[in-house]
C-alpha cells in the first residue's frame, strides 16, 4: 500500500452514490444560504488546487447543522467538513457528497473570566487576537495556523512543545446521528498532531478552553516574535498547504527532506520550498496529482537516504480526475 493510500481520509469520502436533482433542491431548502454546486474547491484550499465538489453548504446553527446532517443519513450522502483548507489537498477529481462549512452563530466568542467557549468554525487568528486584548493566554502556540478551531482540535495544533489541546476542558460534537453530545476532558485523548475527536462525532460544534492570565502587551509581543519566526522561516506568504509530513521520533522532516537534497525540486507547477524542505507550494497552476507525486517522490527519498517512513501530516482527499 502506498503513502497515498494509507492517508486519512475526512469522513471516508468515498461517497455511495451521487445527488440527484431532487435532492439537491430538498438540500437548499433547509439551509438560509444558497448551496454552491460544482464548487472548484481550489477556491476553497490554501494550496489552491482541487476539483469541484457536488455541493458546498455553508450552515449558520446548530438547526441548519443538524437538518443537513440528518439530511445526508436520510440519503446516504457522505459529508465532508472543511475548515479553512489549510492543510488539505483535494484530488483533481473533487469531492462526492457534501462539503460542509460552520459559519454565524458557529463561528463566535464567548469569554467567561479565564473560560473561553468557542465556535467550531471559528477561524483561529482571530482567536488568538481576541484573547490576548483580554489579557489571556496559552494560545500561542498555535501563532501562525490559517485555520478553524475545530480543524486544530482534530489535528491538536500547535509548536513542537506545546499543543491546543493541553487547554481544553470539554468539547461539544455533533454525531453521525445528528445528536448533540457533550464530550468531557477525561474522554479526549491528544497527542502529537492527532487526537481522537473524529472517533466522538462527525462535527465539532463548539470548545470550552482554560487559558490563564497575563500582561496583554506581553502575550501580543509573543505572538509577534512567533510570527516573525514563522515569516522568516516558512514560505506563508505562497500558497501551501502547511507542513506536508509529521516529524519522526526525535527528527525532524523538515531536516530529513533538507539533507535529501530536495528544495527546489518540482513536478509541474508544485515545487518543494526553497525555503523549507517540508513544504509544497504552488508556483501558480499546479494540479493536485502534481503535488501528490512529489510528495510521494519526497517520502521515496527520504527512505531510500535515510530508512525513515514519513507519515503525512497533510489529509488528501476526494477523487482522482
Amino acid at each position: 500500500m502506498s503513502g497515498v493510500e494509507t492517508v486519512l481520509h475526512l469522513a471516508q469520502l468515498e461517497a455511495k452514490k451521487d445527488m440527484n436533482e431532487s435532492e439537491s433542491k430538498n438540500l437548499a431548502k433547509l439551509v438560509t444560504e444558497p448551496p454552491k454546486f460544482k464548487e472548484p474547491m481550489k477556491h476553497h484550499t490554501t494550496l489552491r488546487v482541487g476539483g469541484p465538489a457536488d455541493v458546498l453548504v455553508t450552515v449558520h446553527n446548530v438547526d441548519e447543522l443538524q437538518k443537513v446532517v440528518q439530511f445526508a443519513k436520510e440519503h446516504d450522502i457522505q459529508i465532508l467538513v472543511l475548515g479553512e483548507g489549510s492543510n488539505l489537498i483535494v484530488r483533481d477529481g473533487g469531492i462526492k457528497g457534501i462539503v460542509l462549512r460552520l459559519s454565524g452563530e458557529l463561528t463566535k466568542f464567548k469569554f467567561d473570566t479565564l473560560e473561553v467557549e468557542v465556535g467550531g468554525g471559528a477561524y483561529l487568528p482571530h482567536l488568538l487576537v481576541k484573547a490576548a486584548q483580554r489579557g489571556l493566554s496559552g494560545l500561542e502556540c498555535c501563532t501562525g495556523v490559517p485555520g478553524t478551531v475545530g480543524g486544530a482540535l482534530i489535528s491538536n495544533a500547535g509548536s513542537a512543545e506545546e499543543f491546543i489541546g493541553n487547554r481544553v476542558s470539554r468539547v461539544t460534537v455533533l454525531t453521525h446521528e445528528g445528536e448533540l453530545r457533550v464530550v468531557e476532558r477525561d474522554e479526549l485523548r491528544f497527542g502529537y498532531r492527532q487526537s481522537n475527536l473524529k472517533d466522538l462525532g462527525l462535527v465539532i460544534v463548539s470548545v470550552v478552553l482554560n487559558l490563564t492570565r497575563d500582561d496583554p502587551k506581553a502575550i501580543m509581543e509573543r505572538i509577534h516574535r512567533r510570527w516573525r519566526y514563522r515569516w522568516e522561516t516558512q514560505p506563508v506568504n505562497l500558497p501551501c498547504a502547511g507542513c506536508i509530513f509529521k516529524n519522526p521520533p526525535n527528527d525532524r522532516a523538515g531536516r530529513l527532506l533538507d539533507a535529501s537534497g530536495l528544495k527546489g525540486v518540482r513536478i509541474g507547477d508544485a515545487q518543494v520550498s526553497t525555503v523549507h524542505a517540508n513544504f509544497i507550494i504552488n508556483l501558480g497552476n499546479a494540479k493536485a496529482k502534481d503535488v501528490i507525486d512529489l510528495a510521494e517522490l519526497m517520502r521515496r527519498t527520504v527512505k531510500e537516504k535515510f530508512n525513515i517512513s514519513l507519515e503525512y501530516e497533510v489529509q488528501i482527499v476526494g477523487e482522482d480526475e
